[in-house]
């Protein structure tokens, strides 16, 4: 994979984030309930959550952007609902649209998950990272390991890893939550029953996997 810094309409891409190290970014349940309702919210508009992981450090998704136009009309609609934000700051470009929605998502995340518990400070470790693919049979290989990962709430380092009394998830809730295995098969049906509409989670195979690939690739990456 190649890291880029400017996504694009109508193209693929793996996006992911991380937590602090002294903080899981998903300590509960809840908390991946709630992200994945804020991940509807923020970015449904504007493109498409092909698979979706999470882990206690932080998240992945395989995403498919929407055209130019649905962006910027769902970027205008939503400048226009907002009370707080200045009409004269608004963006044009798609990449940095599509880079304010995803940092609304997580200060929104941040935010609710710290007034919950009383904890205060930043949950994200840096910006959050994009990549393109560069081949299909890539993308294939990425896919097939988002599926197969499961939610491990376990620090590697000893001193960060959370009480067992208070952080501990059973196995045999980590599977049958679609919450804590988004990226297993079935779970699509699930999410959309509870309202949750962007997790399209439809494997990408064949030649539109190759085009989209191809297409995003030569785009960042012409020579």
């Amino acid at each position: 994979m190649l890291q880029i810094k400017k996504m694009a309409a109508n193209h693929v891409y793996l996006i992911r984030g991380s937590g602090v190290a002294n903080s899981p970014f998903f300590e509960t349940e809840e908390d991946c309930k709630l992200f994945l309702q804020y991940v509807d919210r923020f970015l449904r508009s504007y493109m498409t959550i092909n698979l979706f992981q999470n882990n206690c450090d932080g998240w992945a998704m395989i995403v498919s952007t929407k055209s130019t136009e649905d962006i910027k009309q769902a970027y205008k609609e939503r400048r226009a609902r907002s009370k707080k934000c200045k009409k004269t700051c608004s963006y044009n470009e798609v990449w940095k649209i599509l880079s304010d929605q995803v940092r609304i998502l997580l200060s929104t995340y941040v935010k609710a998950t710290n007034q919950k518990t009383g904890r205060k400070g930043g949950k994200v470790r840096s910006s959050y990272e994009r990549f393109v693919f560069e081949s299909p049979e890539e993308a294939q290989t990425m896919q097939m390991l988002m599926k197969k990962q499961r939610y491990r709430q376990q620090q590697p380092c000893k001193r960060y890893r959370p009480a067992r009394k208070l952080h501990r998830i059973r196995k045999k809730l980590m599977k049958s939550s679609p919450f804590l295995s988004c990226a297993s098969s079935g779970v699509a049906e699930k999410m959309v029953k509870i309202g949750i509409r962007c997790l399209n989670l439809t494997v990408l195979v064949g030649d539109v996997l190759r085009h989209l690939v191809q297409v995003t690739l030569y785009y960042h990456f012409p020579t």
